[in-house]
Order: C-alpha cells, then structure tokens, then sequence
C-alpha cells in the first residue's frame, strides 16, 4: 500500500526518510528574527513573515515561495520538503518548541510527539475568511509577542480596503467574475462564497457574479465556461497557471462560446496574478489592491 500524507502524518515509523542535512536549508540570504516554530500552512507563513519574525522551518517552502511570495521568506528558513511527504525524521532531530498548522494538517496526527501542536483556521463552515484572518493575526501576535504588529496590520488593512472600496464606487454596479482558466479551455475554476475572493470583494462593494456552491476554500471546480453568459454584463478577472498558459489560451481562442461572451468580445477581461486561495490577511491586502488597479484600468480603455 502507498504511504499517503495522511498515513505519514498518523504513523511516524511509517516514514522512514532520511536525514537531509544541509540540503535542507537554502544559501544564507535577508534573514528575519527566527521563532522556534514550524509552519505547516503558508497562510501562517505569511502572517508570521508580516509580523516581521520567520518560522524556523516550513514544510513546502517552495510551493510558498512561487504562489504566495509576499513577505518574501528568507533563504535561511529550513524546507521540510513537499505537504504531501514531509520530511519528519528531520523534523524529530529539529525538536521545535511548536508546531503550528490548520486542524485538516494536525489534529488527528502523530506530530504532538515531536513538538506541541497550535492549530489556526482561516477557512471554516461559518465562511468568515477575513474576520478570521484577522484574529488568526492577532493570535499570532501574541504567540510571538507583537500583538502591537498584529493590530497594526489589521487597522492598515481595514483603511486599506475602505480606501479602495471608495475608490471603486463609482463602478460598483458590474458584477465581478473571478476565476482560474482551467487548460482544457471548456472549465473554469469559479471563485465564490466562504473564501478570500468573495469576502475582498464585500469588503471593496463589489458583487461576485458568480452564486454557485463552492468548497470551504471558496473554490468550485470545472465550471462550464457558459456559465458566464448568465451574466453578460459582468467584468471577469483571471488567472492561468504558467505552465498551462498557452495551452488554456489557443484551446479558448477556438472556442465558439468564448468568443461569443460579451466580456470578451468588448474588453472586459483583466488576466490576475495567482494569489494562494487559503491566504490570510496579507493575501487579502494584495488581492483587494490587484482587483481594484484591474477593474479601474479595465473602465479606463473604456472610457
């Protein structure tokens, strides 16, 4: 039988991997103070990073590195490899004070010998992404000693997001779409209730167009592209994996359907950058700046 994530996280022996050494830590780089945590979920990565302290070690530094980015993790912070097979034996041997991560990541596992465990849920059934980013930030804070820096950010964000919202207002009647197009140029991954994207765009005055049901990260998966003709006059906002780019675009170009939607045919598409969906209240600072500098432009060429 396969070793799964989940086996590997629930049967430590099960994992027999060894000890990477020095080829588990990048070159010296820009380093923050460290705390003796390790992160298993970018989110706290990213609010940790904001608060101006880094983790000791993260699992997936990568996958951090290339689709969340900001703060920018310096180079000194320990990679425990992939999410899906952790290097664990090297975790025992780095015996952290704490192990923090979501209760999906940690609650049913083996890690509480290691370390003690702290989980933060951004993403729940009650779908309050941004108010619990907000008070997984503070939390943070205190479990680092800068709440000051905690509460700062969440003010900054706060004035941040009614400043755009006002900014916004004047073409606050468009429906938004916010979506990832998928490469088989027929799908989309829609963006709608419970995650980031649908609270940003409450918090900016915007509508999501898109009403469908969505998982606990907001995401609902190989949506047909005719779904946009249930809302012809909204403004779509996207994005496409690098990788997929090219083969997303020549598959759509040839598409009947897209062609025909009235956003394409009169401009109202503005291509994103790729934001970490389960991000927390930075991500949501970076999204909400990004969806207002594309919509604003977008009524810029028409005007």
């Amino acid at each position: 039988m396969p070793i799964t994530r989940r086996r590997a996280l629930t049967g430590l022996a099960l994992l027999p991997v060894a000890l990477c050494g020095s080829s588990l830590v990048r070159a010296a780089g820009p380093t923050l103070p460290k705390v003796d945590i390790v992160s298993f979920e970018p989110a706290l990565t990213e609010s940790l990073l904001g608060l101006g302290v880094a983790p000791r070690a993260v699992v997936n530094a990568g996958y951090y590195r290339e689709y969340v980015a900001h703060p920018e993790m310096p180079d000194d912070v320990i990679d425990l490899g992939p999410s899906i097979e952790p290097n664990l034996e090297y975790l025992q041997r780095l015996a952290p004070g704490l192990i923090i991560g979501t209760s999906w990541q940690l609650e049913g596992t083996l890690l509480g010998r290691i370390a003690p465990l702290r989980t933060f849920d951004i993403y729940t059934a009650k779908a309050q992404p941004y108010h619990n980013a907000s008070q997984v930030m503070l939390d943070l804070g205190d479990l680092v000693d800068r709440r000051a820096q905690a509460q700062d950010l969440l003010e900054q964000t706060d004035h941040l997001l009614d400043d755009l919202r006002a900014r916004l207002a004047p073409i606050s009647d468009r429906p938004v779409y916010i979506a990832r197009l998928n490469p088989d140029g027929r799908h989309l991954l829609m963006f709608g209730a419970k995650g980031m994207y649908q609270a940003v765009l409450e918090r900016l005055g915007l509508r999501n167009a898109y009403q469908g049901r969505t998982n606990a990260w907001g995401g609902s998966p190989a949506v047909g592209i005719e779904t946009l003709l249930e809302h012809p006059e909204a403004s779509l906002l996207y994005y496409t994996n690098p990788n997929e780019a090219i083969a997303a675009q020549r598959r759509l170009d040839n598409s009947p359907i897209w062609r025909a939607l009235p956003m394409i045919r009169e401009g109202r598409t503005q291509a994103l950058p790729r934001f970490y969906p389960s991000g927390g209240l930075l991500t949501a600072q970076r999204l909400a700046l990004s969806i207002t500098e594309h919509l604003l432009a977008m009524e810029t060429h028409h005007a």
